[in-house]
């Protein structure tokens, strides 16, 4: 992999992503992504979305399916 290295007021905006982004230039074109780094800082400020009695009535709730059932169809037996 390579590595660029930028000068502290990019890193700064850098530092705002939350989450994957595209990076362009001055005219629109895509350059590449960008993907923060996940740290233990980053991941304690993640929130989940559901409510406490949505994630309980769903744990409640069961269903799916086997694991063997899953792997059999990623081998396409």
């Amino acid at each position: 992999m390579s590595t660029l290295v930028f000068d502290q007021a990019t890193i700064n905006k850098f530092k705002t992503v939350v989450g994957s982004t595209e990076i362009r230039d001055e005219q629109g074109t895509l350059v590449g992504f960008f993907r923060p780094a996940i740290t233990p800082e980053t991941v304690d400020q993640y929130e989940c979305p559901l409510s406490e009695e949505e994630l309980l009535r769903r744990s409640r709730e069961g269903g799916g399916r086997p694991l063997a059932d899953i792997l059999r169809d990623f081998s396409g037996t």
